[in-house]
């Protein structure tokens, strides 16, 4: 869970349009594959500044 008061602009995703169920899972999935990604980026960054 997100702590609300950590929240800033990239934590949110607004959609203007019903999607279909297919369509939310395929942006589920892009959404948690951008996010393991950046978790990487990050790791990688810190162990290359130790």
């Amino acid at each position: 869970m997100i702590n609300p008061k950590k929240m800033d602009d990239q934590d949110f995703v607004f959609v203007n349009k019903p999607l279909t169920e297919k369509e939310e899972k395929e942006f589920s999935n892009f959404l948690k594959q951008r996010k393991a990604r950046l978790r990487e980026k990050t790791a990688q960054a810190k162990k290359a500044s130790a």
